[in-house]
């Protein structure tokens, strides 16, 4: 059955979001996913050997459009990418993450991940204030004071450089959302969306899955 949810914009003009939600996730094609993924990744270090790939932009031009340095605080599309890069290395952590960092890197654009069954009422997005600060995945406590953000009932619990610890998604996570941060201009984001749900249908289980913006 589909838990009721619902998410909110409150940056419209400035940012757009894409949503994807998997409900009843129930199993994953394991071995065909780190086959794909070990493949896509070999052909993105042939591509992008050195210079930074150019869809980075848009990234950058979200963050700048915020005042927010993204040489400083940088998108996590691009972390991952250096992180590749420089150490030759992609973290593996459990099959949906592992699926959506592929994809940032593929499309060079932030995503965010968060199981819904960790969340507490409705959900926006929105410009962080000094009060929303949360614990890191493997990172200190960490505050979005003027950054994107997103909230719950709770607090903040995502943001497009570091996600919380608290709604992070496991291998055991049934009810998951996926969301997409993308600059208005970006000409892509919707081939982008529908492809990222194609993939996550093919390799996952599960009963129900959409896409929508907001």
């Amino acid at each position: 059955m589909t838990m009721p949810f619902s998410i909110q914009n409150l940056l419209p003009g400035k940012l757009n979001a894409g949503i994807n939600l998997f409900h009843g996730v129930s199993g994953c094609q394991a071995d065909l996913l780190d086959e794909f993924i070990s493949s896509q990744l070999a052909a993105i270090r042939a591509i992008h050997n050195r210079s930074l790939p150019p869809g980075f932009v848009c990234s950058r031009q979200l963050y700048k459009s915020f005042r927010i340095d993204p040489t400083k605080h940088r998108p996590s599309s691009e972390a991952l990418w250096r992180r590749l890069r420089d150490k030759n290395d992609f973290p593996a952590v459990n099959p949906p993450v592992d699926l959506t960092n592929f994809l940032s890197l593929k499309f060079q654009i932030c995503f965010g991940l968060y199981d819904l069954e960790r969340l507490h009422g409705p959900a926006v997005i929105t410009l962080g204030s000094g009060n929303d600060q949360y614990q890191g995945i493997r990172k200190e406590s960490l505050n979005f004071n003027g950054k994107i953000v997103l909230r719950d009932a709770q607090g903040a619990f995502g943001n497009p450089s570091a996600d919380s610890l608290r709604a992070s998604v496991q291998r055991t996570s049934r009810e998951v959302m996926q969301v997409l941060f993308f600059h208005p201009d970006d000409s892509l984001q919707k081939a982008i969306l529908t492809e990222t749900l194609a993939v996550f249908r093919q390799f996952f289980t599960m009963s129900e899955s959409r896409s929508f913006f907001i």
